[in-house]
C-alpha cells in the first residue's frame, strides 16, 4: 500500500495498470523501455496469441527434451504441428506448470497457483480443434508467464443522494489480507475473474454473493456499461497481463448494504466520490480497480473535461487495444442454472 503522503496524478494511477510501453508511443522513454524487453510471440494456429519473456523460453526448450511440444524460433514459440487441439495443447501446457510449480525460485508467480482456467482464442472455432472457441486454456496464475489476454468483471455498486454527480456515493470493498494477490488494498464492490466455461453474466450473479452477500434477484439490476482495457508489465519486467474488465453498474438504495461473504473481502464501506479520489490519489486502490472507479467517473460526470486536466488521455488510455484475439461467444459449460 502506498504511504499517506504519496500523491498520484489520475495519469499516474492509469499508467501503473497500463504499463506495458505503448508501441506507437512518440515518448522517447516509452520507445526505450519498449526496445529494452526481449519477449518471444506466443502463437497458436500461426495465429499471436501472447508474449513469453526471453528467459522463460529455455525452460520451455527444456520441458521439450522430454515432451516435445513446443517449436521454438529467435522470436517466436509455437505448438509442434501434432498439437493441433484444445485438449493435447491444454494438457501439455498443464504438465510443464505442474512442474515448474516446484521451482518457486525461477517461477514466484505460481506461489498463487489458484487452480482455475482462463481460456485461450485464435480466430479459430472449429469443434474439432477448440473447446467452445478456445484453443486452449491455461491456469489462471500463469497467464503473466504467457502474456495471454485474461478477463474479468467489475461491478460499480453506488448510491443517489441527489441530483449532483456529486451526490453519488460509492461502495468500495478491502481486500482479504490474506489475497495472493493486492492483500488489503481497496477494490471495487464485486470483482472477479472469468473462469473459462462461466459468461461475464454468470460471473457477476457469483460474484455478487460470494463478496458481497447480494443475491441474484438484487445483482440482476445490474447494467452493463461498457469495459476497461490494459496491458499491464510486472515489476520484474518478465510477466505481461493483457486484461479487459467488463463493467457493470449496480445501483443500490440507502438501506441495503453490502456485506462479506468469503474470505476475500475484509469490509466494505460507503464513501464520497471526494474520498474514493483521495484514496486513489493515495495508492490506496488495487491498480484496476482505480481505473474501474475512474471509468465510473468519466461516465457519471464526476470527472469532467473542466476539472481533470488529463480527461482526453484518461479516457483513451482505459480502453488500450488488446492484439490478441477474445471469443466470439462466451463458453457457458461449466455454469449452473
Amino acid at each position: 500500500m502506498a504511504s499517506s503522503t504519496t500523491q498520484l496524478s489520475l495519469l499516474d494511477v492509469v499508467n501503473q495498470c497500463d504499463s506495458y510501453p505503448l508501441s506507437d508511443s512518440k515518448d522517447p522513454a516509452q520507445q526505450a523501455r519498449l526496445a529494452s524487453l526481449t519477449f518471444h510471440d506466443f502463437v497458436v494456429d500461426g495465429i499471436p496469441v501472447g508474449r513469453i519473456h526471453s528467459t522463460i523460453v529455455p525452460y520451455m526448450a527444456a520441458y521439450n527434451d522430454t515432451t516435445p511440444t513446443f517449436h521454438i524460433t529467435d522470436n517466436a514459440v509455437a505448438f509442434m504441428p501434432w498439437m493441433n487441439d484444445y485438449n493435447s495443447r491444454s494438457d501439455s501446457i498443464a504438465q510443464m506448470l505442474e512442474q515448474w510449480r516446484k521451482n518457486e525460485d525461477v517461477f514466484p508467480v505460481l506461489k498463487g497457483w489458484r487452480g482455475e482456467l482462463y481460456g485461450v482464442y485464435t480466430h479459430i472455432i472449429d469443434p474439432a480443434t477448440t473447446k467452445q472457441g478456445a484453443a486452449l486454456a491455461i491456469e489462471r496464475s500463469a497467464c503473466g508467464l504467457f502474456g495471454v489476454h485474461a478477463y474479468g468483471i467489475h461491478m460499480n455498486g453506488f448510491v443517489r443522494t441527489g441530483p449532483s454527480p456529486q451526490d453519488l456515493q460509492m461502495w468500495i470493498a478491502r481486500r482479504s489480507l490474506t489475497k495472493p494477490t493486492y492483500p488489503g488494498l481497496l477494490d471495487n464492490m464485486v470483482a472477479g475473474g472469468m473462469g473459462f466455461g462461466h459468461s461475464p453474466w454468470y460471473t457477476v450473479i457469483k460474484e455478487s454473493m460470494e463478496e458481497a452477500s447480494l443475491p441474484e434477484e438484487i445483482a440482476k439490476r445490474a447494467r452493463s456499461v461498457g469495459t476497461i482495457s490494459y496491458t499491464k508489465l510486472s515489476k520484474n519486467g518478465k510477466e505481461t497481463q493483457p486484461e479487459t474488465q467488463i463493467m457493470y453498474d449496480l445501483e443500490l438504495p440507502l438501506g441495503l448494504s453490502p456485506v462479506p461473504c468469503d474470505s476475500e473481502v475484509e469490509n466494505f464501506r460507503l464513501w464520497t466520490m471526494d474520498e474514493v479520489l483521495t484514496a486513489i490519489r493515495a495508492g490506496e486502490f488495487k491498480p484496476n480497480c482505480a481505473c474501474a472507479c475512474l471509468h465510473f467517473m468519466l461516465r457519471h460526470g464526476v470527472l469532467t473535461p473542466e476539472n481533470e486536466p488529463d480527461y482526453l488521455e484518461i479516457d483513451q488510455r482505459l480502453h488500450r487495444r488488446i492484439e490478441y484475439p477474445g471469443p466470439k461467444k462466451w463458453p457457458t459449460f461449466k455454469e449452473e442454472h
